[in-house]
């Protein structure tokens, strides 16, 4: 027994040391991560010297701290422009540029003699340059690369392109040969079909209807507008909303059941209390149980007490008795309305003194009084046992932001 009792408080003296020494950990693998991940002393070498962003790149700004211009260190604001290109740079990299311009603007297309389909035309290169582009027919071919309306026959367009970096630019052009779509049987002549609709409708513009051709290339042609359908899901959405009706009813009645519950739990060792006081007082159950139902209505009528389950039970019980029941039997429905074992254990001595008329019916109480406030003890401990679970979620949140409040910076500092 000794033995076991040593090994027992050495598993509580560990389990004690357990959540100090997790918390040290965590804290300086944060302090290892934030110090790894702070590059912002990298930023000015031992030379003095602050490195630009690439071609191309954006202006950076910094915080520098400055020994020497006072007797302190002085913070100053120092903004880094990016690298830029010289004369000999800026040819070379046009040049560069030039070389595979077909492969980055043909999109989908084999090449630039056979276009049938939108071009790519970027903006910029990874390499800081700029490009501007102009068509020389922007309804077949816009500045942006995409085609206009379909063309019957080949067009040749030249897209004019302007690269320029910094204060150095550059004119190239691109000739384009744009075909007609590649199609089907099939699709040119639903495409010719199309064509004769936009026919009719402009030659019927001042006519009140839109007279839609009888027939296309020897063929007869009827029309109707696709049927409505899909009206199914709608029945499939109010069952489903029926059944969810249905198990939302059937769980607010379970809930309340149990809040009702824990109610009268909790009431049972006031409603005792109040009753053996009466009872000392000298007054007869009947008469102690009219003084209570009586008291109760009062203080509702005050605002001063909200309704009780309990004692809107004893509230009913009262006026069954009132109204011609047998008071045992107002007793005996007293506790099977209240469903629980503490009442229906107090109905039965209620039935058991009204009968017998038993003496030491306060002492039999005080017993009942002493199991009723350990069970309320039980309850309230329950409770908060619920209420702490409850609130580990949103400490887990809170926990979670705080750690993005914190990583997320230190991560974008050092990218």
């Amino acid at each position: 027994m000794e033995e076991s009792g040593k090994k027992a408080r050495k598993k509580r003296e560990a389990g004690a040391w357990l959540a100090p020494a997790a918390s040290l950990l965590g804290a300086a693998a944060l302090y290892g991560v934030l110090t790894m991940t702070a590059s912002d002393s990298d930023i000015v070498s031992e030379e003095g010297r602050i490195k630009r962003e690439g071609y191309g790149g954006e202006e950076q700004i910094y915080e520098v701290w400055v020994e020497g211009l006072e007797e302190q260190a002085v913070s100053v604001t120092v903004a880094v422009d990016s690298q830029i290109y010289t004369k000999e740079e800026a040819d070379t990299a046009f040049a560069q540029v030039m070389e595979n311009m077909e492969e980055r603007i043909r999109g989908e297309n084999r090449n630039l003699t056979e276009v049938r389909s939108d071009l790519v035309l970027p903006s910029r290169t990874e390499e800081g340059i700029r490009l501007r582009w102009y068509s020389s027919d922007p309804d077949v071919v816009d500045s942006l690369g995409k085609l206009g309306e379909e063309v019957e026959e080949e067009q040749l367009i030249i897209l004019y392109l302007e690269l320029s970096t910094g204060e150095y630019h550059q004119e190239y052009e691109v000739p384009v040969r744009v075909l007609p779509p590649d199609r089907s049987p099939s699709q040119q002549r639903l495409a010719d079909f199309l064509k004769e609709l936009s026919r009719r409708n402009k030659e019927q513009q001042e006519e009140p209807w839109l007279a839609l051709p009888e027939s296309f290339e020897g063929s007869a042609l009827k029309y109707h507008t696709k049927e409505q359908g899909g009206y199914e899901s709608i029945l499939l959405i109010g069952a489903a909303m029926a059944v969810l009706l249905v198990m939302r009813e059937k769980s607010e009645a379970k809930q309340e059941s149990r809040k009702r519950q824990k109610e009268l739990l909790l009431d049972y060792a006031d409603l005792l209390s109040k009753l053996m006081v009466l009872i000392g007082a000298g007054l007869t159950i009947p008469n102690a149980w009219e003084r209570m139902v009586k008291d109760y209505e009062w203080a509702l009528e005050q605002k001063k007490q909200k309704p009780r389950a309990a004692y809107e039970e004893m509230r009913q019980t009262y006026y069954q008795m009132q109204s011609g029941m047998a008071e045992g039997d107002a007793y005996r429905e007293f506790g099977r309305r209240c469903r629980l074992q503490p009442y229906l254990k107090l109905s039965g001595l209620l039935e058991q003194n009204r009968r017998s008329g038993t003496k030491n019916m306060r002492a039999i109480l005080e017993t009942e009084m002493a199991d009723a406030l350990e069970q309320r003890k039980n309850l309230a401990r329950r409770l908060g046992e619920e209420a702490g679970t409850k609130l580990l979620m949103p400490l887990f949140l809170m926990l979670g932001i705080v750690m993005v409040m914190i990583m997320v910076p230190a991560m974008m500092t050092m990218g």
